[in-house]
């Protein structure tokens, strides 16, 4: 019987929207409870719900009963039955009751009620009035149960809307759309494996004429890492906007992030700064490494790298220097992209040996070299495809995130002499 009535209930709280919030999701369910067959079976013919303020809880909907014209009326907190509710959370109310006031109730219901107290700050006090029932016992039961499942109901909205509002939050923090910088075209895309990731990618104009980028990966995923890629984000233009140099800017940023005391999480970062003549200056702290790949497909890893921010308070960051030419391609990118699994069932198998089989840097390089005429978005699409049809279509493992920067062709474009080159070795 009981297990009948708690899938009533679920059934019941699965149909609520809350998207209009907490008292709005409260105002569903009493309707529900009020005109569901289930619960008239159980002799509940009206519902009522109160909103606590400071001395008193005060009628902000009536279903059933005297109706909706009772609406507005008030309860003091010193009443008894209200105390009594407030004590025990739910409470059995007849003209037994300690503290009974038959002139009081009479306003709001003719029958005798049930009572639960839900929430806090302000809290509400649901009530349904029952006309008929078994036992006190089992009148208990329908209580204690609605008032777990509505609480439980309530705290998951709570997180829900946290969630979303943290998804906001870290979408605003994304580029609106993509910097206007001459001659370059350049497309980017991140995709959380929840509904918030622990990837970020920020371009933005630090100066006329650069062009700072920047991707960054907070270790695992969920809302924890977004919180700390977000923090990435803020430090990083914090320090564009005093003219910091990017290696002291992300050494700061390291020291932030392991005072912060979550040593046990880190974030990978790749950050460069792009001149409109094609000269870029980077610093890697563990993130994985970036690809350039020529006209001719040759494919070039951006090898300097420091160690992740977080674990280390005093690391220290090298510059990284190339130049990219007309027609070649940057790809920045996160584990999420290469470390991307390829199903077996196997691996479901915590005893398994099988390794699993990813995507990879070859794979990635592969995609790339296939579509490098097409423009920087068609290349984003072109990875994104693969690496999604890697896993048979199933929902990402990790967070994964792409940038594709690509220097247009151009005809006149002055010999590799008159530029400077500033380490032949690091470019390639």
């Amino acid at each position: 019987m009981q297990k009948k009535l708690y899938r009533t209930v679920e059934n019941l709280l699965a149909r609520v929207d809350h998207s209009g919030g907490s008292e709005q999701a409260l105002i569903d369910i009493l309707h529900l409870l009020v005109e569901s067959d289930d619960t008239a079976s159980r002799g509940v013919v009206s519902g009522r719900l109160y909103i606590e303020r400071e001395n008193d809880y005060k009628l902000i909907k009536s279903i059933g009963g005297h109706g909706p014209d009772i609406a507005g009326k008030t309860v003091s907190k010193n009443y008894q039955i209200v105390r009594d509710i407030l004590e025990h959370r739910l409470w059995v109310i007849s003209p037994d009751s300690p503290g009974f006031d038959p002139e009081l109730e009479a306003q709001f219901s003719d029958v005798d009620s049930a009572a639960i107290l839900i929430g806090r700050d302000p809290s509400y006090i649901l009530s349904l009035g029952i006309r008929h029932h078994g036992s006190e016992d089992d009148l208990r039961v329908l209580l204690e149960t609605l008032r777990a499942s509505v609480g439980i109901k309530l705290r998951e909205q709570a997180l829900t809307s946290q969630m979303k509002q943290a998804f906001i939050i870290q979408q605003s923090l994304l580029p609106a759309r993509m910097p206007d910088f001459e001659g370059y075209d350049i497309s980017a895309v991140s995709i959380p494996a929840e509904e918030v990731g622990g990837d970020v990618y920020d371009i933005q104009e630090v100066e006329s004429g650069v062009l700072g980028l920047m991707m960054a990966d907070a270790s695992g995923h969920g809302l924890p890492a977004a919180l700390q890629a977000r923090d990435v984000v803020i430090g990083l233009r914090m320090g564009q906007a005093e003219g910091e140099k990017i290696t002291g800017t992300v050494a700061r940023l390291n020291r932030v992030i392991h005072s912060s005391g979550l040593t046990s999480r880190f974030i990978s970062l790749f950050y460069a700064e792009l001149e409109s003549a094609g000269n870029l200056t980077y610093v890697n702290g563990g993130h994985c490494p970036p690809l350039l790949i020529t006209p001719g497909k040759k494919v070039y890893e951006l090898k300097i790298s420091g160690p992740v921010l977080g674990p280390l308070p005093d690391a220290s960051y090298g510059r990284g220097y190339l130049t990219i030419k007309p027609s070649e391609v940057l790809v920045v990118f996160s584990d999420g992209v290469t470390e991307r699994h390829e199903p077996d069932d196997a691996l479901n198998d915590p005893d398994s040996e099988v390794i699993p089989v990813e995507f990879g840097r070859e794979g990635l390089i592969e995609v790339i070299t296939e579509n490098l005429e097409k423009n920087a978005d068609g290349i984003v699409q072109a990875i994104l495809s693969a690496v999604k049809k890697f896993g048979i279509n199933r929902p990402f493992e990790d967070d994964v995130s792409l940038m594709v920067i690509k220097r247009l062709p151009a005809e006149n474009y002055p010999p590799a002499e008159s530029l400077t080159l500033l380490s032949t070795e690091t470019r390639r």
